[in-house]
């Protein structure tokens, strides 16, 4: 443990999900993996419980960072809905991407918690790294530019591919940009989408996961850790959202690979370590 308080590490591990979240590094992975050093409890009844909702609750704020770097298009593109059949294929291509994991993650909600184990994190983070290096490495140039030019056909099969990141360590992001990679966006359409997708994805994780857990709050105690973590995840991921469509512009997705085998097998020495 490093810090004791709570509203301190409420801060760190929210800055943590808004820098990890929209980076193709897993946010869940990350946060797993500093539970214990910045605990938001000090109820061991609760630590587990209050852990999960954290996760979930800091990631509604990042999607805000979102709406507001992407609101003209957003705007643009749901006031063209009835006038414009790019943004209606635009819409209706986000909705098929996000069915899959929105059927999935509500049949196994009970048992997803049961996947956060830094080793499963480790393996997902390793396999992730291998096949983002793959995909830079030998995938063809992307020739579909913009996220509004992705065919449902092709958003739908991008929506499977969000169904790894069940697996903490697989990553959201990451699983949506390769899989858009895949089916031939190029960089920044790939990323764009994999943004899009989140507001539904992320706000239905969210909606299930507070309204399964609502009742066990105590408001008195998690109220400020929740609007603490919120703000810091807020914050953060405005920034590091801007910077990565910047980076992509110039530079390819190879760093995150090599960063996620590093960090993979960092995570499986030392569980080796402490179990020897």
């Amino acid at each position: 443990m490093i810090s004791t308080s709570y509203e301190l590490n409420a801060a760190i591990k929210g800055v943590i999900e808004g820098f990890t979240e929209f980076l193709p590094i897993s946010s869940t992975g990350h946060l797993v993996l500093v539970r214990d050093l910045f605990p938001l409890t000090s109820d061991p009844a609760r630590v587990q419980e209050l852990d999960n909702l954290f996760d979930v609750v800091i990631q509604l704020p990042a999607i805000l960072a979102i709406v507001i770097l992407f609101w003209r298009r957003l705007l643009n593109s749901t006031m063209g809905v009835l006038s414009s059949g790019e943004a209606r294929n635009f819409w209706i291509s986000v909705i098929s991407a996000f069915i899959p994991a929105a059927i999935i993650g509500f049949a196994l909600s009970d048992k997803i918690d049961l996947l956060m184990q830094p080793q499963i994190v480790a393996y997902a983070l390793l396999i992730g790294g291998v096949v983002i290096l793959a995909i830079e490495r030998w995938g063809v140039a992307g020739a579909i530019a913009r996220a509004e030019e992705v065919p449902v056909a092709k958003a739908l099969r991008i929506g499977l591919f969000q169904c790894l990141s069940i697996i903490p360590g697989t990553s959201r992001s990451g699983a949506t940009i390769i899989g858009g990679r895949f089916f031939g966006l190029n960089r920044i359409a790939a990323a764009e989408f994999s943004f899009f997708l989140a507001l539904p994805t992320m706000l239905g994780a969210f909606t299930l996961k507070f309204t399964k857990d609502f009742h066990h709050i105590v408001w008195s105690t998690d109220g400020p850790i929740l609007l603490i973590g919120s703000i810091s995840s807020f914050l953060t991921a405005w920034v590091v959202v801007a910077l990565f469509i910047k980076y992509i512009q110039k530079y390819s997705l190879s760093v995150f690979g090599w960063y996620r085998i590093i960090l993979g097998t960092l995570i499986l020495f030392f569980s080796a370590s402490a179990g020897s």
